[in-house]
């Protein structure tokens, strides 16, 4: 975990802001890199912030332990739209699953140290650790090779994912995402 930003509140709610992405592969080291440029942006005290730059079994057990009432995912992937692209989704929990097949090769990629965030869904969709209130800010990625810079677009992109992210830590709880 990047840090555990004040006591949670059963009161308010709790919610889990996680950054997913591949450490050290350009645009996919989105999320992570997001919550460190973002750490000290004077967060509620019912948030925890956790640095889920790690495979989909781990990230499994960081929802568990924290318990979240509401989850967003920040990330950045490749889903074939332009380039720095951001899109905010509720995740339907109510899609189909992969097969049994699939969610174990899933699963085995992940304790191989394969970090995805499609693997990470479903993980933690088919374990059903992710509360209903579960919102993805994603950015479409188009550069994966080693480093620590962001393409021009996805650099570019980081103030409207603070913008969104804010939105949706502030969202009153009966208001569905």
């Amino acid at each position: 975990a990047v840090s555990l930003c004040g006591a949670m509140s059963a009161v308010s709610g709790r919610i889990l802001l996680a950054g997913v992405g591949n450490p050290w592969l350009g645009d996919l080291d989105f999320g992570p890199q997001f919550l460190r440029r973002y750490l000290d942006a004077g967060w509620p005290e019912e948030l925890t912030i956790v640095d889920a730059s790690m495979a989909a079994h781990r990230v499994l057990h960081e929802i568990q332990e924290a318990d979240p009432d509401r989850v967003i995912f920040i990330t950045a992937y490749p889903r074939d739209e332009e380039p720095g692209t951001v899109r905010r989704y509720a995740l339907d929990l109510s899609e189909p699953l992969p097969d049994e097949e699939e969610i174990a090769d899933r699963l085995g990629e992940a304790a191989g140290g394969v970090i995805d965030f499609d693997h990470t869904l479903v993980v933690t969709r088919y374990y059903d650790v992710l509360p209903t209130d579960t919102v993805v800010v994603e950015v479409e990625a188009v550069d994966d090779v080693f480093g620590t810079t962001f393409s021009p677009s996805v650099e570019a992109s980081f103030e409207r994912v603070l913008e969104m992210v804010r939105e949706e830590v502030a969202r009153p709880w009966s208001q569905q995402p």
